[in-house]
């Protein structure tokens, strides 16, 4: 079966790049959705998932702040002026529709059968991490019209917000019937998930059950900041308590390999492809995302060295920046590649080939949870200390994992560079948590420590968190300081801080679904429903 699945990967990573059916391809059949088993199109989805989640990360990359132009090179065009428009970023509508359509094919191959409920959880589950993506940048979308081939060709538009409330109802009831059956007698016939065939978990169901609960989290706390969604999400917190959340970072390993097509993704977004050609030769990091590490807002060695080549000299510049010909990408290697050279394994964020890739970090739990707790969504008796400490030590522990995903600092050592992270940061309470006394400045350090954690793994993500609280902060009197802000110094953007508050609809949707796309939507002026910010 490995052999299987590491056959699937070409095809499965290429869904991060592009795609042939869409939700409202009209040579989808509805009614004969596939000729195999759900058991074989289930691990070619979630390795699919694992290919859209970077392709989001990857489109996101200039836009949240982790790249920059070099100089000497023109035709970046929308990537420095921020005028994006409905041709740009659709290979992240795309390709998530076309892997929630392998998700749908699994369902209806499980239709009926009691027995394959686990499979089905699955499935439900990562639709709903599927569809929240979306939402996150997209807001309104089709949904229940969605994946309904031939029956549906012009899907309408739901609320973004009561499609959040149908996904979380979608993963309550998939962890019910886990649940369930778990608890199910040996006469009920439920079908184990092989570990072959789950490269995620492994076949671990407890392990999806957390996962689904972390996602739970994680849109609660996007929906409980939103005035006239507070009444629902907040009841909600009290029912994640008992499950618990990811105990370690959900990484998909189907058994990526240094050979074309094959390589885990964000390494050959990163660093280079199978055969050692570099992947980003006209981009670098930012003088703003540098200022996490460098001491110029916080000052962390210990992650900087492991993410940033030639830290803390790395050449960086601010996007938008094209009078500095001498800022200029790293010869032969990447900002972001610190091994000895790319047929070496290294640590960081681009480690190796072989690699796995995060659908979900361990760190941003944490800080989920550390967000709730000061927040008072749920109880704590330090207001999220220990949670935030967690997520710091995650964030740390995930860059010195080595290329098979095994940590290479015990427990003591981490322990150990945390304690150092305070004390070389002396009255920065976005580092020592114990100078955070108010709400605001809780959530301040909470959401600093999530887009660090989060910058170069999972850039949209990192993205929303900025957009949903305003941190980092940037200051929008300093467009024209590197360290400052994010904003292109090109930037046509008439929001206050220069920076796009959404992506727009793909034009195939204008094309093809006029009558239901929402219309009059602004690069700077519209917002995803939980922005209130």
């Amino acid at each position: 079966m490995k052999k299987i699945i590491n056959g699937l990967l070409i095809g499965a990573i290429a869904v991060g790049f592009s795609s042939c059916e869409k939700y409202l391809d009209v040579n989808t059949n509805p009614n004969n959705p596939t000729s195999v088993t759900a058991d074989l199109i289930l691990p070619q989805a979630i390795v699919g998932s694992a290919s859209v989640t970077n392709t989001f990360s990857q489109n996101l990359n200039f836009v949240s702040g982790s790249f920059a132009n070099v100089g000497g090179v023109g035709g970046y065009g929308a990537t420095l002026t921020q005028a994006y428009t409905t041709s740009s970023f659709n290979g992240m509508w795309t390709s998530s529709y076309d892997n929630l359509q392998d998700y749908k094919n699994v369902l209806d191959a499980n239709a009926g059968d009691g027995t394959r409920v686990f499979t089905t959880s699955i499935a439900r589950i990562m639709t709903a991490y599927g569809f929240a993506r979306l939402v996150d940048q997209y807001n309104d979308i089709p949904y229940s019209d969605a994946l309904k081939g031939r029956l549906s060709l012009a899907p309408k538009y739901d609320k973004a917000a009561d499609i959040y409330k149908a996904l979380i109802k979608e993963i309550d009831e998939s962890i019910a019937a886990i649940t369930a059956g778990q608890a199910a007698p040996a006469t009920a016939e439920i079908k184990v998930v092989p570990t072959t065939i789950d490269p995620l978990f492994k076949g671990d169901m407890n392990k999806w059950k957390r996962f689904a609960n972390t996602l739970k989290l994680r849109m609660l706390v996007k929906m409980a900041g939103v005035p006239d969604l507070n009444s629902y999400a907040l009841p909600l917190f009290s029912t994640l308590g008992a499950i618990g959340y990811i105990q370690d970072d959900a990484l998909v390993n189907p058994g990526y390999l240094k050979e074309p097509g094959r390589q885990n993704p964000n390494f050959a977004s990163l660093a280079s492809n199978a055969t050692n050609v570099r992947s980003q030769g006209q981009a670098t990091t930012t003088k703003w995302m540098l200022t996490f590490y460098n001491g110029n807002k916080i000052n962390d060695n210990g992650r900087g060295s492991v993410i940033f080549r030639s830290f803390p000299n790395t050449p960086s510049n601010q996007l938008g920046d094209e009078t500095s010909a001498a800022v200029a990408a790293i010869a032969t290697y990447t900002a972001w590649f610190t091994g000895t050279d790319f047929n070496t394994p290294g640590l960081g964020v681009a480690k190796y080939s072989t690699q796995g890739q995060p659908v979900f970090l361990k760190a941003e739990a944490d800080l989920l949870l550390a967000e709730a707790e000061a927040r008072g969504y749920l109880t704590s008796a330090d207001f999220g200390a220990t949670s935030f400490a967690n997520g710091v030590k995650a964030s740390y522990n995930y860059l010195y994992k080595n290329a098979s995903d095994a940590p290479t600092k015990t427990t003591a050592e981490v322990n150990t560079w945390f304690a150092s992270y305070i004390t070389a940061n002396p009255g920065n309470a976005l580092v020592d948590y114990s100078l955070a006394t108010t709400t605001l400045a809780r959530v301040e350090a909470i959401s600093t420590q999530k887009y660090i954690a989060l910058a170069n793994i999972m850039n949209d993500e990192a993205f929303n968190e900025y957009r949903r609280t305003g941190f980092p902060r940037t200051v929008t009197a300093g467009a024209a300081s590197p360290t400052l802000t994010f904003a292109s110094r090109s930037s046509v953007a008439t929001s206050p801080d220069r920076i796009i508050t959404r992506v727009l609809y793909p034009q195939q949707e204008f094309n093809l679904n006029p009558s239901n796309v929402p219309t009059g939507i602004s690069l700077y002026t519209s917002k995803i429903f939980w922005d209130v910010n």
